[in-house]
Parts: structure tokens; sequence; C-alpha cells
């Protein structure tokens, strides 16, 4: 971090937001509803990210079996795509999506708010003083430039903002190991009827890899076998390995993932193309542009969710939203028992439906920073209850509540949000389920 730097100021706006990924675009079009100038910083070509520069094949759990948890932004961007899909109407528990008309919906979505939108954007540092960011660094075409707001939102998903800032964070496990990340594939050229028919007679890809691995002949030895979604004509995308040991934080490692993971991938096509019905004409058409990142820094906030938080469904006076998707920590290691674990907990701390737990408004907020918020995977939180928050509508329930709070808060100190008003707004103009 910097206490001043002499470089051109770029842009300025009430409120910037680093990170175009759900969480960011959430933040973005909450912030512009309460008439706050808004700027979005996006490291990459589109907005989306794991929904669409991942390739992450499925918007999961906006609900909880009962109601809606996440709120109308998030639902009607998902319903919005699944029209445009042809679809009669979307599945709240699990809905399929195509990641190419997902970026043309975020585009309009944010132009449409008045956001100003700036792709390829990477913030590189800030500029604190006394306890404030008065400036985000960012690396452009013409060198580094200075962005200025009154008030941050880091929903970078790695929290680079607030470790800029100096923020204490925690990161994986006691070791420092983190959640293998994924690489995900792209396959055209599917005869999705013939691959669906053979799934549904209980011959899917999953049942052929487990028959492999019990007779020794499956080519990696991946226990976790997630799977592919289909969208679009012969099309699917392939929640697909693990890169074991990878720190993507660790930019050697984050280099030597991306060449793993396309490796990985055309193991996992040749294998699809011979074993599984449907495939065998199939195509491997790319691998995501960006590397399919569940866990690296959880930031130290004002208070941190946990597992028991989790376990006791809790409530919080002060919360923005509730969630109810399972713990699901991915192995961090190769070794075969770790892997089977993995869905052995997912089953085991399933909710009930209409049960979920409450997400603290101050689980948003870094200590040491006062016109700072954080959303998205990287809020205040343990391991365990990361691992449930992190999919795509817990994000935009952290998203929509930090871009609100970001708009309402007096003299920018992000602690001085009137929380009764907050949760009122998000309940009555957003539908957020808060009882």
């Amino acid at each position: 971090m910097f206490d001043s730097l002499d470089v051109p100021v770029f842009d300025r706006a009430d409120i910037v937001v680093a990170g175009g990924g759900p969480a960011g675009i959430a933040a973005s079009l909450a912030a512009t509803r309460l008439g706050k100038s808004v700027i979005l910083l996006e490291q990459t070509g589109s907005a989306g990210g794991m929904s669409t520069n991942a390739l992450v094949p499925a918007i999961i759990c906006r609900g909880d079996g009962v109601r809606t948890l996440c709120g109308n932004l998030c639902d009607s961007i998902v319903d919005e795509c699944t029209r445009e899909m042809g679809l009669p109407k979307s599945n709240p528990g699990w809905q399929e999506v195509d990641a190419e008309i997902l970026r043309r919906l975020y585009d309009r979505r944010l132009v449409e708010a008045g956001v100003k939108l700036y792709y390829m954007m990477r913030a590189a540092d800030v500029v604190l003083k006394n306890g404030r960011i008065e400036s985000l660094l960012v690396a452009t075409q013409h060198g580094l430039r200075k962005v200025c707001g009154d008030v941050y939102i880091d929903a970078t998903g790695d929290a680079a903002i607030a470790a800029f800032a100096g923020v204490p964070f925690d990161c994986g496990d006691a070791e420092g190991k983190t959640m293998s990340p994924t690489l995900c594939p792209q396959f055209s050229n599917v005869d999705i009827k013939a691959y669906r028919t053979s799934r549904a007679a209980g011959h899917g890809d999953r049942f052929f890899w487990h028959e492999l691995l019990e007779r020794g002949k499956a080519p990696l030895p991946e226990y976790h076998f997630v799977g592919v979604c289909s969208y679009g004509n012969g099309t699917v995308s392939g929640n697909l390995g693990h890169i074991y040991g990878a720190n993507t934080l660790d930019e050697k490692e984050l280099t030597n993932a991306y060449i793993e993971g396309r490796k990985t991938a055309k193991i996992y096509h040749e294998f699809y193309r011979k074993h599984v019905p449907g495939f065998e004409d199939s195509d491997l058409t790319q691998t995501a542009p960006l590397l399919g990142v569940r866990e690296s820094r959880r930031i130290r906030g004002d208070y941190q969710l946990n597992g028991t938080d989790y376990r006791n469904r809790a409530s919080f006076a002060d919360e923005i939203g509730r969630f109810s998707y399972p713990v699901d920590i991915h192995s961090s290691t190769i070794d075969p028992e770790a892997q089977k674990r993995v869905e052995e907990v997912i089953r085991a701390m399933r909710y009930k439906q209409g049960e979920s737990y409450g997400i603290p408004y101050r689980t948003l907020l870094p200590q040491g920073v006062e016109n700072l918020l954080v959303a998205g995977r990287c809020v205040s939180c343990d391991r365990e209850i990361q691992s449930s928050i992190r999919v795509v509508p817990g994000c935009f329930i952290t998203g929509q509540a930090a871009g609100a709070a970001a708009a309402m808060c007096s003299g920018s100190n992000v602690r001085d949000v009137d929380i009764a008003r907050l949760r009122d707004w998000l309940r009555s103009e957003l539908e957020v389920y808060l009882p």
C-alpha cells in the first residue's frame, strides 16, 4: 500500500467496485438503484466471473426449497438467461446456464443501470491514509492510474483490495492449503439426447468413471467426480477434475494450474469420447479463460461467520440475507479417502427444506479500514461456511448488501449504516428473504 502516490486520476465516482463477478455486479446494480455513481473495474473482458469466464456450468441453490433467498436481482438474471436459452422456466435448485448469454446479459444490465464499466482493468494497489482508502491504483494501457471514490467494495474474490490495505486475513486450512481449483472444459457436437437417455437408465458419466476407478483403469485418481451440464445445441461445460496442491495466490503455481488444467481437460475428453454415450463425435472446444478458484483469502472482519452458525441455523440482528447451500469443501489433496469424504460431508450437512442460516452485515466489514466493504467468497468467515457461501447466489446476497450499504453509509464510514434501513430496503426493493 502507499500513503501517497503522484499518478494521474483515471476516473472517480461515489462508489468504486473492484471485481465484476456476481458479487461485484450485484453491488454495482444495488448502489445505482440508490442513486449513487458507480465505477466497476473488471480484470477480464467480461463480467460474471466464475459463472461466465470460468465456464462454471450451473447456478445453484437460489432458495431453500420453500422460498427464494437471493432476491430478485439474481433471480431475474437467471430467469432472463434461461428464457433466451429457450427454456420455459428456470430451476431455483440447479439451473444450467449459457455463459455467452450471461455475458451479454450482464453487459446490458450494467450499462442500462448507468454503471461506469471498465474491462481489462486490474487493481494493483491502494493509496491508504489514516485508515481510509483514498484511491485504487489500476494498471491501464498507459501505466498506473488512480481511481477515486468515497467508498470502495472489494469483490475480487481474492480479497485483493483488502489485502493491499493491510486487512488481516486467513487462507485455507490450518496449514494454508486451499480447496483445489478446476479449469472447466467445454465440449461441442454432443448428442445430448443420447447422453440423457443413458444417464436416466443409470449409465451416466459418473457411473462409467467410478466403474473404471473400481477396476483400477481410470485415467486419473479422481474420486470426487462432479460432471457436466448441457446447454445450446450439443454443447456442454464440465466441472471436471481438480488441480491438487495449487496455491492460486502464487503466480508460478497459478500459471502451472492453467497448464495442468488444459492437460486434464484433454484426458477427460478422451474418457467421454470412449466411454460415455452421446460424446463419441464430440470436440473439446475450449478450456475456460479463467481458472475456477474455490478458495483463497478470507478477510478478518467485525464478525467471523462459522461452522457453528451453519449447524445452528443462526440468526442475527444485523443479517442482510440468509443462505442454505451445504458445506462443500473440495479436497486439497490427491488422497482418495479425503476426496471421498467431500460428498459424504455434503450429504451429512445438507439442510432440510425451509432451513437456512443468516449472514450478518459485520462479515462485510474488514478490520482497520473505514470506507471499505468486502463481498463474495472472501467475506469474514471460517473455512467451513465459506465453502457454502462461495457459490453464485451467496455472492449476490453479500454483493447487493455491500452495494446498498455503500450507498447509505454516513460520511463514507461503512460502520455508520442504519441497519434497520438497510434491511428494509433489501427486503422491499430486492425481495431478499429477511424474517
